[in-house]
């Protein structure tokens, strides 16, 4: 009696695991299936932004790569985080290499396209750089092929249903994944080239109202400020912006005002404000207002400079 309750007992414990066993599986395959489109879509993005290279300007594309980097690093978290039965530990392993590979290769895609756009001196350093991240995504490729033939063999339940196939160099689209002529490509495109440009635009407080002798009047008021507004016309970010605004009325040495300002940073295409404030103006006097946004290399100075000839109002 106590043999049967034995065997009977050991049957119930191996079948309690192999339901978990499978369970687990089960739920490994889930997160595979998850992970497949999403790098499958991901590969579609590169693929998309490689074939449009001569539309993007570089922010654009560096800010691509950076982000198919970090979806493929998510993954990469994603699948180290699972319970891997063993059922499932040969595909798992094909698509653990897999994910790697494409992990590192996109990663690094973005230091290569900045080698290739910011150095000169030593084309070759380049071209190689971008062909060792393009041989990467193949590598991760023929391991994902691994992947999908485990997957086939693996017996029940376990590989029902459809799964992405991911090949983020596939067939048909090899010109796209050859280092040396993306270098060249990346090379002549003008929009991707480096371009520090800051412009500078302002307005006084209160604004003019009227003119006099074919110049703006500016009316009475307790307080006058002038407020500056800064952009980043480039396609790099900046940094330590220099604004300075002058403020004198005509040859009067003792009326000129002289502030400065400094805008730490701004990304490209971003804009901020800059006030002066408390300013003290005479009454009826001709102001010359000139205000200065510089950086170095500039590719346009005539925007970065804002000037304004106006009357203040004589007091009522």
């Amino acid at each position: 009696m106590t043999l049967v309750v034995g065997l009977a007992l050991a049957l119930i414990a191996l079948a309690v695991r192999y339901r978990t066993e499978e369970r687990r599986a089960l739920d490994y395959m889930a997160v595979a299936t998850e992970i497949a489109q999403s790098q499958a879509s991901a590969a579609d993005s590169l693929t998309q932004m490689l074939a449009d290279l001569g539309a993007l300007e570089r922010p654009d594309i560096i800010s691509r790569i950076e982000s198919l980097g970090a979806q493929a690093s998510s993954d990469v978290r994603l699948l180290a985080a699972q319970v891997v039965p063993a059922s499932v530990a040969e595909a798992n392993g094909y698509l653990s290499v897999a994910l790697g590979a494409w992990r590192d290769s996109l990663t690094s895609l973005d230091a290569a396209v900045l080698l290739i756009l910011d150095t000169e001196e030593d084309e070759s350093e380049g071209d190689a750089a971008l062909s060792d991240v393009f041989e990467l995504l193949r590598v991760g490729d023929r391991a994902f092929l691994g992947f999908l033939e485990a997957r086939s063999r693996i017996e029940g339940d376990l590989a029902s249903g459809t799964i992405a196939e991911v090949a983020y160099v596939a067939q048909g689209s090899e010109n796209l994944f050859d280092g040396r002529r993306i270098a060249n490509r990346l090379r002549a495109t003008v929009k991707l080239g480096g371009r520090h440009d800051i412009s500078v635009t302002a307005r006084t407080i209160p604004e003019p109202l009227g003119t006099k002798n074919d110049r703006p009047v500016v009316p009475t008021s307790d307080n006058f400020s002038v407020v500056a507004v800064v952009t980043n016309e480039g396609n790099l970010a900046e940094e330590g912006i220099a604004v300075r605004m002058v403020l004198g009325a005509g040859s009067d040495a003792e009326s000129l005002i002289t502030r400065d300002q400094l805008v730490l940073s701004l990304a490209a295409g971003e804009a901020t404000t800059v006030e002066f404030t408390d300013l003290t103006l005479i009454p009826g006097a001709l102001y010359d207002l000139r205000i200065t946004a510089s950086i170095a290399e500039d590719a346009d100075p005539l925007n970065n400079v804002f000037e304004l000839a106006f009357y203040r109002n004589q007091d009522e």
